[in-house]
Order: structure tokens, then sequence, then C-alpha cells
């Protein structure tokens, strides 16, 4: 049965996997520096989970995901 689920092209698993291991630790990173860090409650204090943590993370984790999934599928590495 030729027609069913083919799974994902080894580019995008290579991409998830390096995203992964690329964008886990800089959460736990980023996430650790927020919890010591702790300001005074001036109008000049930018503390917050998701503009300092989630968002640097996940960009992190999708520019090192397209950036593997580029790089297999030019060397000719996207076979399932």
């Amino acid at each position: 049965m030729s027609d069913g689920y083919q799974g994902l092209p080894k580019s995008d698993k290579w991409g998830c996997i390096g995203g992964a291991l690329v964008g886990v630790p800089v959460f736990l990173f980023l996430l650790g520096l927020d919890a010591l860090g702790d300001c005074a409650p001036d109008p000049g204090c930018r503390h917050g989970f998701w503009l300092m943590v989630a968002l640097p993370s996940l960009t992190v984790t999708a520019l090192t995901f397209w950036m593997i999934r580029d790089w297999m599928k030019r060397r000719g590495r996207d076979d399932t």
C-alpha cells in the first residue's frame, strides 16, 4: 500500500532534532536568567516570559530548523 502515510523527509526530521537540541538549552538558559532578574517597579522595567524567554527561544529554534532543513535539501539528502 504505497498511498498511506510515508513519514517526513529526512531533512524535516533532522531539522526538528537540531532545532530541539539548540532550542531547549537556549530556552532553559533564558528562563534561568529571567528567574534571576528581578526589577524594581519602574516604568522602564521590561520583565516578562513571552518577550524575554519564549519569543527568542522560538526564533532560535525555527532558524535552526530551517538552516538544517535547507542544508540537507541542497546536499541532496532529502529522501524518506
